[in-house]
């Protein structure tokens, strides 16, 4: 049977990063990738009144594509952005770059996250594109304290709320970045005094300890259960490090949220 190009260009691939000189090539490659990908995400957080944020990002051995931004809107609302890009390494990082700039040129002009949504996804999509992101957009109201937000094919966010009851924010929307066509629809949801929201990426959820457990939404529970009390940041960093020691310090994607309290 004849070997196809694709089959002996990967084969060479591999045998290059053998090589000493194939190594240091992929590793400034990588750190390249890292800088642009640290550089995209929030340096600060801001905040908004009514309300405490914070963000946390765990890195994984490879680069990988998981993207979060938080910015001011018009009057006091806030944009509140979390997506993952697939695939690892430079590619991914390149594309995140794409995201970023769509989110941040289409967002002000927009009436809607379900517009934000269509715009980027139009933006992103090409004939014979097969990289794609996953994204959560919602624009935060401090005056209504109301969400609204759409969700592109990303895991669910999660509402734990004062009274210890718990809700998912569903959405059944498409990926980003597949179809130009796809279109995309918002919900709503009313926050209120003393809830919880956490938005987050699937290094999160799947990330596996030895016995190959997924960390998995009880745990998240437990952990926001235990630990709101501490403040939107404590909690943050909380999560990230038993995320962390749950998989003996061996995360194979980045892990990254945005928690949201609300005052």
């Amino acid at each position: 049977m004849p070997i196809g190009p694709k089959v002996v260009q990967r084969g060479l691939k591999k045998l290059r990063l053998r090589t000493p000189a194939g190594r240091a090539s992929k590793k400034t490659e990588d750190a390249a990738a890292r800088a642009i990908q640290t550089r995209l995400l929030p340096q600060k957080t801001p905040q908004l009144p009514g309300f405490e944020i914070a963000s946390a990002w765990q890195s994984s051995a490879q680069v990988s594509g998981d993207y979060f931004d938080i910015f001011p809107l018009a009057g006091d609302t806030f944009a509140l952005c979390i997506a993952d890009v697939s695939g690892k390494g430079k590619a991914a990082v390149s594309l995140m770059q794409e995201l970023h700039d769509a989110v941040r040129k289409f967002a002000s002009a927009v009436a809607s996250p379900a517009e934000l949504c269509t715009r980027v996804n139009q933006a992103l999509s090409r004939p014979g594109q097969t990289r794609y992101v996953t994204m959560f957009y919602g624009v935060l109201d401090a005056a209504t304290k109301r969400l609204c937000y759409e969700s592109a094919g990303h895991c669910l966010p999660l509402l734990v709320r004062d009274d210890g009851s718990v809700q998912f924010l569903t959405s059944f929307s498409g990926l980003i970045g597949l179809f130009s066509h796809w279109l995309y629809q918002s919900q709503e949801v009313e926050l209120r005094s003393g809830d919880c929201l956490l938005l987050l990426t699937d290094g999160v959820l799947q990330a596996e300890n030895r016995r190959h457990e997924g960390f998995g939404y009880r745990r998240l529970i437990a952990a926001v259960e235990t630990g709101s009390a501490r403040g939107a940041d404590a909690l943050a960093q909380e999560i990230l490090a038993k995320v962390t020691r749950f998989t003996g310090d061996q995360l194979e994607d980045d892990a990254s949220l945005i928690v949201v309290r609300v005052l």
